[in-house]
Parts: C-alpha cells; sequence; structure tokens
C-alpha cells in the first residue's frame, strides 16, 4: 500500500511516497540482420564500431532518420533500417539464380551457383521477387521467389525444346526423350526447368512424373488421338516407347529416340505366348489356385485363347468371349464371361461373378457375396469380404471464351470426346459481356454438355461497392440466357479471381482484401437468387491467401484451381490442370479441367 505523508505550512503541500513504482525502460523489441551491416557510433554520422553479421538479433530501442538505435552483441549504436528484418528467415537456393539490382529485374550484380543458402527480408518481397542476401558473400539484391521452392523430378518422354522464355519461340537446345528434369514452376503451358546444367522451359505436356518404357508386340497404327479415328504412322513390332497416359485401352506414346508420338492400344503392350498348335495345355495336381495355364505360360488371365467351356477340372483354362466356367479350381475367365461357384477364378470386362472365392473383377463387372474380390474403374460390389474399389468418380471438360473460334460441330467434337462440361466466360468488370458468350451457351447445350460460366473481376478495389456492381452485372447476363439462347442457365457461376492488365491486383491486395472481396461477390450472387456460385484461383494464391479464409463466402461455395502440375495437391471441387490442351478435329490450345464434383 502507498502510504502518503501531508506537510502543512506557509500554503505549500509536500507529498511524496515512501513506497514506489520503478520507472519502465525504453520500448525494444528483436529484429535481425539480413545483411551484414555496420554499427554506427551515432544516428547519422560515418564512424562505426564494428560490422555485424547477416542473420545476427539485435534488441532495437528507437528510430532516429534512416537508423535505429540497437544493441548487438551488448554494444549500442546505430543501424540502418533497410538492413533489419522482423523475422529472422533463411532459405535455399534450388535453382541458382542472378542476385538482381531492382525487383523488375533487369541490371544483375552477380549469378550464384544452386545450393546457396540466403537470409531473406520478407517486408519488401514484390514483383514475385524476394530481398535476399546469399550468405557468406557480398551480394544482396532480388531473386525470384520461385526459386526457393524445392523442384519435383520430371521426365521428358518425348524430345523436348528448351525454350529461353515462358512464351518466346527462342529455344537453347532440345533435350532428348527419357531425360530427368527439375521443375520449378509453371507458367503459360510451360514449365521452367533445369535439364543437366542447362535451365530454361519445357512444355508441360512433354514432361511425365512416371517414366514408364515398354516394348510394342504388335504391328501398331500411331494414332493423333485416344478416340482412334485418325493415325499418321505405323509402328513396327518390338519397337520401345515412353508411355506417358492410358486412357480408354489407348496409350499415350512416344518412340524412343525419335519424334514419332501418339496413341496405340494397350493391348499392344502384351508380349504374345508362345504358340501351342490349337490346344490348350492343363495342369492337374500342382497348387494353383487363381491361375490359367496356355501355351505352357502360367497367367492370371488369358485373351484370346481356346475357346469353348470348361467344367468340373482342376487348373483348367478358359478366356474366350461367351465362356461359361462352372464348378473350377484355378479356372480364368475373360470378356462376358460368367464364372460360378470357382475357387480362385478369375475374370474380367463385363463379367458377373457370384460367390466365388478369391475372385477378381474388374472393368464395369458386378461382383456379388465374394471373399476377397477386387474391382475397379466403374465397378459396383455387394456384399463382398475384403472387397478393394478404385477410380474416384471424375468427368472431363474445358474452359473457353471468345478467344477460341469454336462451331456447333466443335462442341458436338467436345461431347464425341468424353468432355461432359464447359465453363464460358461470360462477363468481365461492371460492363462489359463477351461476344460469344450467347452463341457457345447454347452450342454447348445442343450437344448435350453440362454448362457453367465465370466472370473475370474487373477491380482490386478493397470496397464492397464495386464488387456488388460487377456481381449484378453478372447476374443479369446470367438471367438473359433463356432468352438468348432458349434454355435457361442451370450451371454454376464462379468468379475468376486473377491479376489482369487492368484490374490492377498486386500482392498486397491479395494479402490484405482478397477473402473479404470475394465475399462480397459472391454473397451478392446468392441474394440476387444465383445459388450456385464458386470460385476460381491460381493454385498459388489459393494455398497463400484464401484458403482457411472463407468464413464470409456461402458454404456451398465450389472451388475451381488452376495448376499445371501431375496433381493438384490440394482439395477442390475442379482441377484446371494445362492450357495448351488440344482436341482432335478442332484448331488451337484449350484449357483443360477434370471434375471431382458429381454436379458438373
Amino acid at each position: 500500500m502507498r502510504r502518503l505523508i501531508f506537510f502543512g505550512g506557509a500554503g505549500f503541500l509536500l507529498l511524496f511516497a515512501l513506497s514506489f513504482v520503478k520507472p519502465a525502460s525504453a520500448a525494444s523489441s528483436t529484429m535481425y540482420t539480413w545483411t551484414p551491416s555496420k554499427l554506427y557510433k551515432t544516428a547519422s554520422g560515418v564512424a562505426y564500431s564494428r560490422n555485424v553479421n547477416s542473420g545476427t538479433a539485435v534488441t532495437v530501442y528507437s528510430k532516429s532518420g534512416k537508423r535505429y538505435k540497437v544493441k548487438a552483441g551488448g554494444k549500442t549504436g546505430y543501424i540502418y533500417a533497410d538492413n533489419l528484418t522482423r523475422s529472422k528467415v533463411k532459405k535455399e537456393d534450388y535453382f541458382g539464380s542472378k542476385i538482381y539490382k531492382q525487383a523488375a529485374g533487369g541490371p544483375y550484380v552477380a549469378s550464384v551457383p544452386a545450393g546457396k543458402m540466403m537470409y531473406i527480408k520478407m517486408e519488401a518481397t514484390k514483383n514475385g521477387m524476394y530481398l535476399a542476401h546469399v550468405i557468406g558473400t557480398g551480394y544482396s539484391g532480388y531473386v525470384y521467389k520461385t526459386h526457393f521452392i524445392k523442384p519435383v523430378v520430371k521426365y521428358t518422354w518425348m524430345p523436348s525444346k528448351l525454350y529461353t522464355s515462358a512464351t518466346g519461340n527462342s529455344y537453347n537446345k532440345t533435350i532428348k526423350d527419357g531425360q530427368k528434369v527439375s521443375v520449378f514452376n509453371g507458367s503459360h503451358g510451360r514449365y521452367q526447368v533445369k535439364a543437366g546444367n542447362s535451365s530454361g522451359y519445357i512444355y508441360a505436356n512433354n514432361l511425365t512424373g512416371l517414366l514408364a518404357k515398354k516394348t510394342v508386340y504388335a504391328s501398331s497404327k500411331l494414332y493423333t488421338s485416344s478416340s482412334h479415328t485418325k493415325y499418321t504412322a505405323v509402328i513396327r513390332p518390338n519397337q520401345q516407347v515412353y508411355v506417358k497416359e492410358s486412357s480408354q485401352n489407348m496409350s499415350h506414346i512416344c518412340v524412343v529416340g525419335t519424334a514419332q508420338s501418339g496413341w496405340i492400344y494397350t493391348s499392344h503392350f502384351t508380349k504374345p505366348a508362345p504358340a501351342a498348335g490349337g490346344t490348350t495345355s492343363t495342369t492337374t495336381g500342382t497348387s494353383q489356385t487363381g491361375s490359367s495355364t496356355a501355351g505352357g505360360k502360367t497367367t492370371g488371365t488369358a485373351t484370346g485363347s481356346t475357346s469353348g467351356s470348361a467344367s468340373g477340372t482342376t487348373g483348367s483354362a478358359a478366356a474366350t468371349s461367351g465362356t461359361t466356367t462352372t464348378g473350377n479350381t484355378g479356372s480364368g475367365s475373360a470378356s462376358g464371361t460368367t464364372a460360378t461357384g470357382n475357387t480362385g477364378s478369375g475374370s474380367a470386362s463385363g463379367t458377373t461373378t457370384t460367390g466365388n472365392t478369391g475372385s477378381g473383377s474388374a472393368s464395369g463387372t458386378a461382383a456379388t457375396g465374394n471373399t476377397g474380390s477386387g474391382s475397379a474403374s466403374g465397378t459396383t460390389t455387394t456384399g463382398s469380404t475384403g472387397s478393394a474399389t478404385a477410380s474416384a468418380t471424375t468427368t472431363k471438360g474445358l474452359d473457353v471464351s471468345h478467344y477460341q473460334t469454336l462451331t456447333q460441330d466443335s462442341f458436338n467434337l467436345m461431347k464425341s470426346q468424353g468432355y461432359n462440361f464447359v465453363i464460358l466466360k461470360a462477363t468481365e468488370g461492371s460492363g462489359y459481356t463477351d461476344s460469344k458468350f450467347y452463341t457457345y451457351y447454347k452450342y454447348a447445350r445442343n450437344a448435350g454438355l453440362s454448362v457453367h460460366a465465370y466472370h473475370m473481376i474487373g477491380n482490386s478495389t478493397t470496397t464492397s461497392a464495386q464488387h456488388i456492381a460487377e456481381a449484378k452485372h453478372f447476374y443479369q447476363v446470367l438471367a438473359q440466357t433463356k432468352a438468348k439462347t432458349g434454355y435457361a442457365f442451370t450451371g454454376y457461376a464462379f468468379e475468376d479471381i486473377e491479376p489482369t492488365g487492368t484490374n490492377s491486383i498486386t500482392t498486397t491486395w491479395w494479402a490484405n482484401a482478397a477473402p473479404a472481396c470475394a465475399g462480397y461477390f459472391l454473397n451478392e450472387m446468392q441474394t440476387l437468387g444465383q445459388t450456385k456460385v464458386g470460385i476460381y484461383a491460381g493454385y498459388f494464391n489459393w494455398k497463400s491467401y484464401l484458403e482457411g479464409h472463407t468464413d464470409s463466402w456461402p458454404s456451398n461455395t465450389k472451388i475451381w484451381l488452376a495448376r499445371y502440375n501431375i496433381t493438384l495437391g490440394t482439395n477442390a471441387d475442379v482441377w484446371q490442370y494445362t492450357e495448351t490442351g488440344t482436341i482432335d478435329g478442332i484448331t488451337g490450345h484449350f484449357d483443360l479441367d477434370i471434375s471431382y464434383d458429381p454436379d458438373f
């Protein structure tokens, strides 16, 4: 308790405290040197007492002019404010970089090899570059942020030009097929890569995550697409190829050591069994559960073997379509076969298997009451023990605008080649309507496609009024679809948030305003009556600024992300996986999408 003693006399009062509070010291905080710094003796002089290494913690008391008063290693002095950062961030440069004087590129002070460690001044990040100091050197300046992301290993499955930029036609060299490259980032359909000691850009479609080298055993037509309608060459047997992907019983390949690429039947990779003289050999008395033997070779299933049916046999093989196998041990059946009451039977491709032990069924198969059955790719399994279903349901789609020149036949081709949905550009800003929106909407609906629309954000203001105005314009255009095309708009309405040449979106806007501004737009759309809404953004911006900050958005907002990579790497409803896709029979490149949502 504070005790006060009063002394009176001659009109004055003396007040003092027998207990007292210790005076507070000057306010201080900890900061770090991101670059080597001089500890000056005064706030404005040139004399200094020592050098302070990069990455050193200092106690900061106050700012005077362009310098902070600090305490470093027991000594007090002044350090330039620009030399300090609030977070000690140390990163490895995986790419090898030029150290630029300005964040816009241009003149540079040095080149450093990959593997160098740097201290980063996070507050000075701009134009996709970090302000950095190369530890152990005198080099400081701006370095591309993407160079600090650990690269992904990919492979060229076909010969690939190593371009000097993400958009130009100049290239340094051609990388052979089957080469390993380190991938750093993607832009305009190309990846920035390092191949050996060379760096540049390679088309994303020319790279694959897993390099599969196979032998073609049958004479194969090299088709231009998986729809196998046109072919450009014929591959002779025993050629080796690199396989990028497979679809609809076709594989996308490049003939090793050549520039020949296209699609061939996947079945041509299966080595034919030795000639058996028109007979099927069987094995009796051995333990071969679940196998079939044809021509002396033991396999899980046999295709194109001797026709007919086998009943009550041990180790029998029945593999021709339309065959019935009953009561067998170790039987194999395929292609339209019915297998009943078998032990270890194998059936595939449209097969019905019932009451079997250890049976395997695939590709449109119904397996009922089986033990240990496996089914994949659209399979129905009922009452099975230990069954496995794979291949989550996805649908193919694309997004287009007036930049593509399309006809009714174009949309018919999309549908015939397995595309299920299309997302059309409708509007931008608060007054622009895409000149092809209504025309393409009608074509797409005529073709039987599911149709959705997107609005390109037109302004980076942080106030709600502009974003609400843009939502009203988008809604009004969608509301007129019935009158313009004969079809009402029934799809999802997406707001496309990405920088353009006119909307002035900056990193600061992303960090401070993006989630709230998206909320203004989406909520206004729902208020107007468009309940099915969504957001489109790039993967980096979603992970950096939007994900985890969606509390103000409608709860049913769909997420559509762009990432030109081997995998999306996060949860989303729609994935735009390339901007250089092609569709057989239609000229030009397309943004191609995959949907994981049944609404598409």
